[in-house]
């Protein structure tokens, strides 16, 4: 943070934290060189997976949501056999 965004617009309104900017481009860069390349895509469907979770949808007994409540657990699953430690 203190070599590459010295810039008053990575800071909050405070001028001491990092805004969202900042912390965003601090994990990219802390993503692209401290994790795997092969962690990368589990990395990735974890997130996806994650978003799935947070979504709220307008009709939670649509067909389509419930479509897709059930290809989440699948890929929940599918993660969570391969890494048991990982819980959703």
């Amino acid at each position: 943070m203190m070599d590459e965004l010295r810039d008053y617009r990575f800071y909050a309104e405070d001028m001491v934290h990092p805004n969202q900017v900042a912390i965003n481009y601090i994990w990219e860069r802390f993503f692209e060189t401290v994790i795997s390349e092969e962690s990368h895509s589990i990395v990735e469907e974890v997130g996806s997976i994650q978003k799935g979770l947070q979504h709220r949808p307008f009709n939670p007994d649509s067909e389509g949501h419930l479509k897709f409540k059930e290809k989440l657990r699948e890929k929940i699953a599918t993660l969570v056999s391969q890494y048991s430690f990982m819980k959703f």
